[in-house]
């Protein structure tokens, strides 16, 4: 039994009736943690170097002590001169490194320094013993330094993460500097061994345990980010096991007129691993008002309040639940949790009846959104002339007094729950063709935006020659027969390509927002841009090329329903398998409605961006990285690199993957392609897969003409495409000559540029005939930089207009 955990417990049941009785249980560990300031020991180093995976450093000055923490030495301030390096262990990560300090021939990043904070009780015990000493100015500078960086630049409670090492310490310890140094902007440095999604630093972390990171305001971001060395030398990583697992959620709202909300959730968990600290992810702005915990098994529940931590709401959106006695894997527990607040990233008006839903994966305190799949029980007391749209089915809607009462449920397991609010017209219409049922809720109110553009109209602020002059105007119905194709197209082309969802019903609900569309489970937000016509769209400033944003948005949001719900992904490294996939499969509903020709000139816009530099970019978009680099892709250099490279390159890769399993002797000639995406989503239906699981998908898939090397591996296009940044330059220099007697001669050449020696292209040849005919005569493979000839006399029934190469977009090229 845990001694000082019973008597923290008395503590808390003084504090109870005395001075703290209108405040939150409080940790005694956490509290001194938080405010440990240098104590007066010291240690003197000099020529002091020392190791932490990928980092280097050497201390010459001293090492100011933090006041322990139950007689653990947690962290120390350095005042002196240092050095720190870091030498990335993979190529990738050196590239992205030299990407984000802006030096192309970076290999290894030094910094000097001196001062720094630093979380490591290895550090402080291999040092030597401590001496008494006196606390000097720059040693407590330096911590404040850091202690307004973690609140007002880094936004995340590091505390928390170092207060699970004392209470549920591991082995090794975590390693945390903080650096602000000469040449680069204040770093944090870190290697976890829980992972570095433990440090809570808003990123969907693939296990890595070493990251560098920074916010500065103009080179921010995540610098460097992998498994230890040692991992990725024996090529095997360690597991991480996050404290619990949730299997059910229920969640009871209530929201006011004002937007404020008022819930209590209650979490059914599982804990994965022994803990006193449970992290807990909530919007900053929803204040917690107590937790309480219950043996899952106690019938009725038995709750006990426990200690929880929750700073400043403009500090942190860090939160956690501090237990009095040990959780042990394999425990089952009730949590519950209830808060309230004013939070506009949650909910906010945006005038007559429309409303602004998001935070989708902290608007209910949770241990992981998108973590694993859960049950999900939502109550929602609201305003009654409002409605809500939620997750799952509805199974209860009634008025209790004032306020309206509606109770969803999930039928399965969800990644994710959430809702849409406001004042709706709601209209059904079932299609029969794909076998679902869609529901259109479309708001007949003005937001506050489209008032306010009205106001400027009506005071003549467009002028006489404007479109504007009489303001914008929505026709709801419109625009929910528009809702109604989208949703229809997606679900038919979907049930085609990757076979039909297991939920035959979807919302799709309209949002004021004006460029953000947002999938949930079997609810899809719609922007507002896609609710006015193109004329309006153009004199708003948005430009003619927001027709195509309108043209795919519905389709791309529906097809989450398969890629990102109904089948996950594993990290940020694997993203693409839903934003990627879901670009593809809007691309295939453009294909279907407005033809051929859409659909190629889809892919050659796609081409040109990814080539492209955006706007306020240094970077062309290809240079950003490769596509398993995920949202750190976004750099200071290429502002548009993850939604280029993730989102356009990633569907690329899909059309390239379609067009070379396509087989013009089938009937139909995407068998072989559909098939695979079929199986692909069958498999992993319900689960969280990695890009190395589709790449197995694939090869079990995979047809001939793909199986260019001696084993028959596709690791080739997985390296070149997705794992790799290179792209050819391919030219085709081919005629045709009648040979007599119903043959023609095809002749002349084909190079491939600008690659690396092993790069593997299959690149397919054409014959082009009047009237936009066309037929597919083969393929050839080239490797590296390199010019093969073509020379054969073919029997062909009519004659050709000309022989062309990747006329379908086939290959991504420049």
């Amino acid at each position: 039994m845990n001694i000082r955990r019973l008597f923290a417990s008395a503590v808390l049941l003084l504090a109870a009736t005395s001075l703290f009785a209108a405040g939150p249980p409080f940790d005694p560990a956490y509290t001194t943690l938080r405010t440990a300031r240098p104590d007066g020991r010291v240690i003197a180093v000099n020529n002091y170097e020392f190791d932490r995976d990928v980092y280097h450093f050497t201390l010459n000055g001293t090492l100011y002590l933090l006041a322990p923490v139950d007689k653990t030495d947690i962290g120390c301030v350095f005042v002196g001169e240092g050095t720190y390096t870091l030498t990335p262990a993979t190529a990738v990560e050196m590239r992205q490194l030299a990407i984000n300090t802006g030096d192309e021939k970076l290999k290894v990043l030094t910094e000097k320094f001196t001062s720094g904070v630093f979380f490591d009780q290895q550090l402080i015990v291999k040092a030597g013993g401590p001496d008494k000493g006196t606390v000097a100015p720059e040693a407590n500078k330096a911590l404040d330094d850091f202690l307004k960086y973690e609140r007002k630049e880094l936004k995340t409670n590091v505390h928390i993460r170092v207060l699970q090492d004392v209470e549920d310490p591991s082995d090794p310890s975590l390693f945390l500097a903080y650096i602000r140094g000469k040449n680069y902007p204040p770093a944090i440095l870190a290697v976890d061994p829980r992972g570095v999604d433990a440090l809570a630093l808003h990123i969907d972390d693939g296990g890595e345990k070493t990251i560098f990171i920074n916010v500065d305001q103009t080179k921010g971001g995540i610098w460097y980010l992998a498994n230890m060395k040692s991992e990725i030398a024996s090529g095997r990583a360690t597991r991480i096991i996050h404290p619990a697992l949730a299997e059910h959620y229920s969640i009871d709202t209530t929201i006011a007129p004002n937007a404020e909300v008022a819930g209590k959730t209650t979490l059914t968990l599982t804990a994965t691993n022994t803990f006193h600290v449970l992290p807990l992810s909530l919007a900053g702005k929803l204040r917690i008002d107590d937790v309480s915990y219950s043996p899952a098994a106690a019938n009725p529940p038995a709750w006990t309040s426990v200690a929880f931590i929750q700073e400043k709401a403009d500090e942190d959106d860090d939160a956690a639940a501090v237990f009095p006695t040990m959780v042990k894997t394999g425990d089952k527990l009730l949590v519950r949790v209830t808060y309230h607040g004013v939070d506009k990233r949650v909910m906010q008006d945006a005038g007559d009846g429309n409303y602004t839903v998001g935070a989708r994966e902290s608007w209910y305190p949770n241990v992981g959104a998108f973590r694993e799949p859960t049950m999900f029980e939502m109550t929602f007391r609201y305003p009654q002339q409002n409605q809500i749209v939620a997750v799952g089915k509805e199974t209860e809607n009634r008025v209790e007094g004032e306020q309206r009462l509606s109770v969803y449920k999930t039928e399965h397991p969800v990644r994710v729950a959430g809702f849409n609010y406001g004042k709706f017209k709601k209209l059904t219409q079932n299609d029969a063709q794909s076998g679902m049922s869609l529901d259109v809720y479309t708001n007949p109110g003005e937001p506050d935006v489209i008032r306010e553009i009205n106001a400027m109209a009506d005071n003549g602020a467009f002028g006489e020659e404007s479109e504007l002059q009489s303001g914008v105007r929505v026709d709801t119905g419109a625009l929910a027969q528009a809702a109604f194709a989208d949703g229809a197209n997606m679900a038919r082309a979907g049930n085609v390509f990757f076979g039909p969802l297991e939920d035959k019903h979807v919302a799709i609900t309209q949002q004021s927002q004006w460029f953000f569309g947002q999938s949930w489970p079997g609810l899809i937000y719609m922007p507002y841009l896609a609710f006015v016509g193109s004329t309006v769209r153009h004199n708003l400033g948005f430009g003619l090329d927001m027709s195509e944003f309108v043209d795919l948005v519905g389709p791309h949001e529906f097809a989450h329903q398969w890629w990102g719900h109904e089948v996950g992904w594993s990290s940020y490294h694997d993203q693409w398998l839903s934003e990627g996939f879901a670009e593809f499969s809007a691309a295939l509903v453009l294909q279907f409605t407005k033809g051929p020709k859409a659909y190629d000139d889809f892919w050659e816009k796609r081409r040109k961006e990814i080539f492209e530099r955006s706007a306020r970019s240094i970077l062309p978009n290809e240079d950003a990285g490769p596509i398993t680099e995920g949202i750190r892709l976004s750099t200071w250099q290429d502002r548009s690199g993850y939604r280029v490279i993730v989102y356009e390159k990633g569907a690329y890769v899909l059309h390239m993957l379609r067009m070379l399993m396509s087989d013009p002797k089938k009937q139909n000639h995407d068998e072989d392609f559909i098939a695979m995406m079929t199986d692909f989503a069958k498999t992993y239906s319900g689960k969280n897969p990695s890009t190395a699981d589709f790449e197995q998908i694939v090869q079990k898939h995979a047809t001939q003409p793909m199986k260019i090397t001696q084993d028959g591996s596709i690791d080739y296009f997985f390296r070149q495409w997705v794992r790799g940044t290179d792209a050819p330059k391919l030219v085709g220099d081919l005629k045709v000559a009648d040979s007599g007697g119903g043959k023609y001669h095809i002749s002349g050449t084909i190079t491939q540029s600008l690659v690396p020696n092993d790069f593997a292209t299959v690149v397919p040849v054409y014959l082009m005939f009047e009237k936009g005919a066309f037929a597919k005569l083969g393929s050839m493979v080239l490797i590296g930089s390199q010019t093969k000839t073509l020379d054969v006399d073919l029997p062909i029934p009519r004659k050709p207009k000309s022989v062309e190469i990747n006329l379908l977009h086939d290959v991504l090229t420049r």
